[in-house]
């Protein structure tokens, strides 16, 4: 199966889950049900795979396989302008509350910060499935494929298991993600000022500084600090690599 081919279909079956929730009307007790059932694992894995669906590392991963096939920069670049676009505008223009603004609190478990407006989309699920999407763009093994689907959609997860998210957001959230991949994948390939050493390295000097940044970052969750500057450290020694080898080219 083509990649594109499964990233449409999983998206495709993550919205007719997202239609079926809607007609039932079981937003909240299926949330109220995974919630209290995920507590099986420990916070601090719930908190850390949240954190797998932040921008930041997804900006980490993104710039460490791309110090290594730089084209990722470009596209990378895309994705995360349009996603942050359509991601945010749909926040505001539609003001849905999340659990902890209707829920009362001894309902749920939270973990982390408790926030309680711009429930829909869910931004964490759209990034986690959007990085994994592109990547999965980029790569020829089935195998990986599937492995990063598998740990994005646990992270999208994540956000219902730390009280921040309905599953109609996550769902949506998740989809949409999926099909931002395919659409930044497919303006990078066909735009040819997309396609350029200019864009490259403007999108790994932003890259590099938000690596910097994610050394001092608190994410208000729970037992991420490893984490967080393990992801930081490491990006940042393949940028330092893929910035060594721009500058001998540009010597020559």
């Amino acid at each position: 199966m083509k990649t594109d081919t499964l990233l449409i279909s999983l998206a495709m079956i993550l919205l007719v889950l997202a239609a079926g929730v809607t007609s039932q009307g079981s937003n909240q007790e299926i949330f109220l049900w995974f919630n209290a059932n995920a507590g099986v694992l420990p916070d601090a894995f719930w908190a850390n795979m949240t954190f797998v669906a932040d921008t930041l590392f997804a900006v980490a991963v993104i710039a460490l396989v791309a110090s290594r096939y730089p084209h990722i920069f470009n596209s990378g670049f895309v994705l995360l302008i349009i996603g942050a676009l359509f991601v945010h505008g749909l926040k505001n223009l539609l003001e849905i509350p999340r659990p902890p603004a209707v829920l009362d609190a001894d309902m749920f478990k939270v973990i982390g910060p408790v926030v309680k407006n711009h429930a829909f989309p869910s931004g964490h699920s759209f990034t986690a499935l959007a990085t994994a999407g592109l990547l999965a763009l980029n790569m020829r093994s089935l195998s990986g494929t599937i492995a990063l689907l598998v740990i994005a959609l646990t992270a999208a997860i994540s956000r219902a298991a730390v009280g921040a998210h309905w599953p109609l957001d996550i769902l949506v959230g998740s989809a949409a993600g999926l099909i931002f991949a395919l659409i930044a994948q497919k303006l990078t390939d066909e735009i040819w000022w997309l396609q350029g050493k200019g864009l490259e390295r403007f999108a790994a000097g932003l890259m590099t500084i938000t690596c910097v940044t994610m050394l001092f970052h608190d994410s208000r969750y729970p037992d991420t600090r490893i984490l967080t500057v393990a992801a930081a450290v490491i990006a940042l020694l393949a940028l330092a690599s893929y910035w060594r080898q721009t500058v001998a080219a540009l010597r020559k």
